[in-house]
């Protein structure tokens, strides 16, 4: 996750980036543009301010470091220039020691311990979709096809945004065989019939 807050005057901006690219610009609260890149893009939007429509170009891009940054300009004039986004940056929220050693120990095989870490980080961030996919992960290959079930609505719920993931992931592949996968995905991964799940 990488976040900055910017402000043009009264107009606040609010940049995320996700693990899987996923870019949002976020405008006084509002979604303005959402795009997956993974090395640079332009978000085209306006703003109105102060009874004028203000046009605005958010650009990011990546220097030789591999590192993000962020031009951002309004009526054609640079507000920021190469503004740099530090990685693992969030807004207002501690870092989260438990998500990374769970998610780290689930693409290790080490499942049981993956779990515990990440249901302590859960803890702590209850509204982080990567955590709850990782789960879902841990479980589909102990083939707890329920809990794996409730893991990726749980991480759908909280706006995990790329649910391409979900039909491509290795280690959701057990889950994806299961008679009611198919029922979940067509529900946008809202629900499916235990009763499948139980065969």
């Amino acid at each position: 996750m990488q976040y900055k807050k910017l402000s043009s005057g009264k107009t606040i901006i609010e940049f995320h980036n996700n693990w899987l690219g996923v870019e949002t610009v976020i405008v006084n609260g509002q979604t303005v543009s959402k795009q997956t890149s993974f090395l640079g893009c332009h978000h085209h939007f306006n703003v109105l301010e102060d009874g004028h429509m203000a046009r605005y170009v958010l650009t990011t891009k990546m220097d030789m470091n591999m590192q993000v940054l962020i031009d951002l300009k309004r009526n054609g004039k640079n507000v920021y220039e190469d503004e740099v986004i530090p990685y693992s940056s969030k807004p207002n929220k501690p870092i989260n020691k438990f998500k990374k050693k769970g998610i780290l120990k689930v693409k290790e095989y080490d499942l049981e311990e993956g779990i515990e870490d990440l249901k302590k980080a859960l803890d702590l961030d209850p509204d982080d979709s990567e955590i709850y996919f990782y789960m879902a992960c841990a479980y589909s290959i102990l083939e707890k096809s329920e809990e794996g079930f409730e893991a990726i609505k749980s991480a759908v719920a909280n706006r995990l945004t790329n649910t391409e993931e979900i039909l491509n992931h290795d280690m959701l592949a057990y889950l994806r065989m299961n008679p009611a996968f198919e029922g979940f995905f067509k529900s946008n991964f809202t629900k499916y019939d235990k009763k499948l799940i139980q065969k």
